[in-house]
């Protein structure tokens, strides 16, 4: 049977992930924060979904041969043996070895991207992917118990009025969508609370450049000299077009949601509303 071995080498990765309920939360600004300091940088959601993608690939890996290893084991030794008398299209090499070359497989990603951050005198690295679960977050730390989380949160008015300026939200079934996946993840997080490896920050609070959230984000990354005029900067989409969501400045302004998508924001994330932004009152916009 096989038995998962992390070598101390990997446990002691550190990644930084910046992540959010939702997307058009924020997770770009903090990012920019923190890769604008002296000793940190933190890449965006291509790594931030190669790392995600790798870890589901894992950890589905592990669990198959958690469950099978016996008869993978089996196989090997009949066919080694030349007694395999079974059909056996899968054969491969005993379980142990495949979750080794599964464990060093995994692991290249963040520790090489951890090796190229030290040749840059970037010793803290990161990366962002918004929308993040939380039970693939607890699969990320269960595999690198040192990862440190950045849950950027924001409320789901503004943000839906930026994910449709963006085309990200469209139609109505996909504003649906949008505030429950918010107000779920919303739910999910507040009961990390008190995880000392999470750091919650609002948006909003940020934006108005507090000078508390600040050095709390410095105090919980390590990062050296993050400057507040990052702050200051409107980027938010890329150069083009705005019937795609883009713009000629980097900038597109939030879309005002319809009587509808009002009434989706109070059915799908009303009560998430009431306990994180009680301030917002839906029942006025409505």
């Amino acid at each position: 049977m096989a038995t998962l071995d992390i070598p101390n080498r990997y446990l002691a990765l550190a990644p930084i992930v910046v992540t959010s309920p939702t997307t058009r939360c924020g997770t770009t600004l903090v990012q920019r924060l923190l890769t604008a300091t002296d000793n940190c940088f933190v890449y965006g959601e291509e790594i931030g979904n190669h790392v995600r993608a790798l870890t589901h690939v894992f950890i589905a890996q592990v669990g198959h041969l958690e469950t099978n290893g016996a008869a993978v084991d089996e196989a090997f030794i009949q066919a080694l043996t030349r007694t395999l008398d079974r059909w056996q299209p899968g054969l491969g090499p005993p379980a142990n070895v495949m979750l080794h070359i599964w464990t060093e497989t995994y692991y290249q990603l963040p520790a090489n991207l951890a090796a190229f951050g030290r040749t840059l005198d970037r010793p803290l690295w990161g990366f962002k992917w918004p929308g993040y679960a939380r039970h693939e977050l607890r699969l990320l730390r269960l595999l690198m118990p040192q990862t440190r989380v950045i849950y950027v949160t924001r409320n789901v008015v503004d943000a839906l009025q930026s994910a449709k300026a963006r085309k990200f939200v469209v139609t109505e079934p996909e504003a649906e969508r949008f505030c429950t996946e918010w107000a779920s993840n919303m739910t999910a997080f507040a009961e990390d609370g008190a995880e000392e490896r999470t750091l919650h920050l609002r948006y909003e609070i940020l934006i108005g450049q507090c000078e508390a959230q600040i050095a709390a984000l410095a105090a919980f990354t390590g990062a050296l000299s993050i400057q507040s005029s990052e702050l200051e900067v409107k980027l938010n989409t890329f150069v083009g077009e705005a019937s795609d969501g883009h713009s000629a400045t980097q900038y597109i302004a939030p879309e005002a949601l319809s009587a509808r998508e009002w009434a989706i924001v109070g059915e799908r994330a009303g009560g998430a509303m009431a306990r994180h932004y009680p301030e917002i009152d839906l029942r006025a916009a409505i």
